[in-house]
Parts: structure tokens; sequence; C-alpha cells
């Protein structure tokens, strides 16, 4: 289906069987420059896995990706994206299909989620799995530790003379891996996050709306800048406990779900939530 201001883009809608007119519909955003099946057909699954739970979803592609024109004027792809966002929800809402709307995202997709769960007041809940992370004293603590207690850590750096020199005058440095070998599978870049109290605020205002999200972080995927459960109340102590706020820490998944069994944990996570939540 076509849909949006000049009709350029393209999405497919998944609805149950039996439509509940209280539920309301899950935007799947897009993750990065994947199209709309999203990493690993993971978002063909989890569209099926929702309408069977009684949501509408519809998983639709942002301009310029799959089946979807490019914009022709220029926008930045941060306005834009939340724009689109917003003509799937008019789209959704002049169509019959929902008033209220839960996005859900990877990463970029997790960004934008979060950015339209602060600009429309339709918007009821966010899962956000691998969004806005920040590294914190415990994050370098426990980094720290895992260096110190791997005993491959210690062969690199006994094959290095210069290194050992260097770790006995600097510290942890020179004893942490390449970032391909710390991170297999997962981000090997330094993604430009907000400040973290521009975040901080914006979640605020999101949660003081009752809006329910759900943040997922990944071990495998997110390993550069979070690593444990806890560092979610580091980050953000004002939120800790929050009834609204949920957290899971998927410590084995890598960040694009390649294999099945965490696929079908990460479903089944939002499964539960979906069901208490919403």
């Amino acid at each position: 289906m076509w849909f949006g201001a000049t009709k350029s883009l393209s999405g497919i809608l998944t609805e149950p069987e039996r439509p509940q007119t209280d539920r309301p519909a899950v935007l799947l955003l897009n993750a990065g420059l994947l199209h709309r099946v999203g990493p690993n057909r993971l978002h063909v699954v989890l569209a099926r896995r929702l309408a069977e739970a009684g949501l509408p979803v519809l998983r639709f592609d942002y301009s310029g990706l799959g089946e979807s024109d490019v914009r022709r004027d220029e926008v930045p792809i941060e306005q834009s994206a939340v724009a689109e966002g917003l003509e799937a929800m008019e789209f959704l809402e002049t169509s019959g299909v929902a008033e209220r709307f839960v996005p859900m995202g990877i990463c970029s997709g997790a960004e934008n989620a979060q950015r339209l769960a602060h600009e429309d007041e339709r918007v009821v809940g966010a899962v956000l799995i691998d969004g806005y992370a920040y590294r914190t004293g415990g994050y370098h603590l426990r980094e720290y530790a895992r260096h110190v207690l791997s005993p491959r850590s210690w062969r690199r750096l006994l094959s290095r003379p210069l290194a050992l020199r260097s770790v006995l005058g600097q510290g942890r440095a020179a004893m942490a891996p390449a970032p391909a070998e710390r991170n297999p599978g997962g981000l090997d870049y330094e993604r430009p996050f907000p400040p973290r109290e521009t975040c901080l605020k914006e979640m605020t205002q999101i949660l003081a709306r009752d809006v329910e999200l759900f943040l997922i972080f990944t071990g495998g995927g997110m390993a550069e800048y979070y690593n444990h459960p806890r560092q979610l109340a580091e980050m953000f102590p004002s939120l800790a406990g929050h009834p609204r706020l949920r957290h899971e820490f998927m410590k084995r998944a890598d960040h694009t779900f390649t294999l099945r069994s965490h696929q079908e944990e990460v479903m089944a996570s939002i499964g539960a939530w979906v069901d208490a939540a919403l």
C-alpha cells in the first residue's frame, strides 16, 4: 500500500483476524538502511506475532528505502523520519485502523520511535531496542574487571612486551582488545547520541504522559556502550523504578538478532510487555 502526503511511502499492514477497536497499532520502523523486513526478517515475523495478539502492525519504508520514493526536498533525515512516522499514523487513523500507536525500532529505529513518542500524544507506548545508551562509571569498572580477569587479554598482552610496559604505566587502555574483537557482530562505529541530559529530559516528558516504554539492550550488539542490567539506573537515576519504564538486557543477543533463538527471545519479551502494558 502507498500512503503519505504525496503517496510516496510504501508499507505492508498486517491486521488481526479479529480486529479490536480499542487496541493501538504498531509501527515497525526501519533499522538503519534496512528495508521493512527488518534485520534477518525479524519485522516480518514480529508483525505476524503481534497481529495474532490482536494488534494491527504497519511496517513501512522511509523515503529512499525499499520501494518508497526519494524525497524531493532537503529536509534532514532526523526530521523527515518523524514527519513520515506521523504520516503513517495519519494514514492508519483516517483508514479507521487505530487512533493510538506504538512505534518500535532497532538502533536508529529506536531513536526515531523515541522522537515520535515525544512528538505526538497519540503514541501510548514504544519499544526501543539498542537505542540511546551512555557509558557510566559502572560500565567502565565492569569493562576493566572483565579484561583483568580474562586469560585471553593477558595472553594477548604478554605476547606484546611494549603493550605490557604500557599497561603497567597507564592502566586499562592497553589491555582492551581491538573493537572488532571486543564486539563481534555488533557496532564498530561511534554513534552520535545527543547529550545524556537531553535524552533524560525527553524520556521524562514522555513518561509524564503515561506512555509505556520498553527499553531492550543487547549485550553482543551494544558492548561498546552497555554491559549490565543495572546500567539503565546508572544512566538515569531519576527514572529508576518508574512504573511505566520496563527494561531488559539480552546479554547474548547481537545487534541484528542473527540467531533464531534470540529472535524468539525478543519476540516473547515484546509479547509479554504488550500483554501487560497495552
